[in-house]
């Protein structure tokens, strides 16, 4: 294995450097519905790119922000492709209270581990590898999707189209504390419960009424009682609306539920038990309806992702980098669409993130050093085993 310690001693030169664009990027506001910003993200990564030889396309997506695929032709065998998002969690504004900055050894900010800290350290790892003549491809495709934070639901028909044409994935959401790396995920579904009532004046026409609130109220300890964490199982209402005024009776109301399972078969089988609870509380005078979806499918480990794994381990052992492996985890990303698909995956390769999405975000700086220098000696690796293999 390409000494994974030359590397590190590279990423060690080039921290203050990383840090000032990670500072950058932070500093540009791009929560998902902000389309100035998401597609300025996407320009940033891209100019970054060119200097490296990729080819650039954008494309714009309705209503969201400009999304990147760039690619760079080369001599060798393999295909590789980085996945990243251009989108944050934090609308325009959040960064006048919370700007970047360091204390220590930890650096926070509006998206600072998600992913901003991720996009750049990919930059650089492609970099390091090149440099060091280990990342000449048949072609490395980074792709920069504008919604991630919404579901990826205008990019996974595209995410998955790249993926296809793939040998490996590698993502950069960031790295769990403690330095875990994902093999796989469990699925995602956003979904909704509607219910329509009958309105009156909760007075004059008591009777008349017939409250959508109240036959949800009914239903959300019910659904939420589904959650099982140890079995990585978990419905959680995020929001409750519903009815027009103190006094009168509601005929309208809406749950937004979130739900997470483990594997394809828990899904199916919790979608079930929650719609059966669902069309337990209708009534002959208010209709109680499920809709929505699983937004991301569960990505089970396969012998080809944890041989990717295998590679991060043993770079992460060569310099002493924390390092574990995350298996079946109730959170999904762009990830999920590749690994279901059965493409060789590995997720979680930016940098150490505390508190990942919450106003105590935090990236561990020292993390950039020894995670890119497992980065691009995962490149390395790859590129090596691939030339090899077509050899003999």
């Amino acid at each position: 294995m390409v000494a994974a310690r030359e590397f590190r001693d590279i990423f060690a030169e080039r921290l203050e450097t990383m840090l000032a664009d990670i500072a950058e990027l932070v500093g540009v506001e791009a929560g998902s519905y902000d389309v100035e910003g998401v597609t300025r993200t996407s320009q940033w990564v891209g100019e970054r790119l060119s200097r490296q030889g990729f080819e650039l396309n954008y494309e714009q997506v309705p209503e969201r922000g400009d999304r990147l695929w760039a690619v760079r032709k080369g001599n060798g065998q393999g295909r590789l492709m980085i996945l990243g998002h251009a989108d944050t969690v934090w609308p325009r504004g959040t960064l006048e209270a919370w700007p970047f900055a360091v204390h220590g050894d930890l650096a926070e900010g509006p998206g600072v581990g998600d992913m901003r800290g991720g996009l750049v350290l990919a930059i650089n790892a492609i970099e390091v590898a090149s440099a060091a003549g280990l990342a000449d491809f048949e072609e490395i495709k980074f792709l920069v999707v504008s919604d991630e934070e919404l579901g990826s639901p205008l990019s996974r028909g595209w995410i998955e189209a790249h993926a296809k044409q793939a040998d490996w994935v590698l993502t950069l959401e960031p790295g769990r504390p403690g330095g875990g790396y994902f093999t796989s995920r469990g699925a995602v579904g956003a979904f909704y419960v509607e219910a329509k009532g009958h309105t009156a004046h909760a007075a004059a026409n008591y009777l008349k009424g017939a409250s959508a609130v109240r036959q949800l109220a009914i239903l959300v300890p019910q659904i939420e009682a589904l959650t099982r964490l140890d079995q990585g199982t978990i419905v959680n209402v995020g929001i409750f609306q519903g009815g027009d005024a103190r006094q009168v009776i509601p005929g309208h109301a809406k749950l937004h539920v979130d739900m997470r399972a483990r594997t394809p078969e828990a899904a199916e089988a919790l979608q079930k038990d929650v719609e059966g609870l669902v069309a337990s509380v209708a009534t002959d005078r208010v209709s109680v309806e499920l809709k929505g979806g699983w937004t991301r499918p569960a990505w089970a480990r396969s012998a080809e992702s944890a041989a990717l794994y295998e590679i991060v381990a043993t770079a992460s052992r060569e310099i002493d980098a924390p390092c574990f492996e995350l298996t079946n985890i109730s959170g999904g990303s762009d990830a999920s669409f590749c690994g279901a698909l059965g493409v060789p995956t590995i997720d979680g390769l930016g940098p150490i993130c505390n508190d990942i999405c919450s106003r105590d975000e935090t990236i561990v700086v020292s993390s950039l050093v020894g995670r890119g220098a497992v980065f691009s000696t995962l490149i390395s690796e790859l590129w090596k085993n691939r030339q090899q293999a077509a050899k003999g």
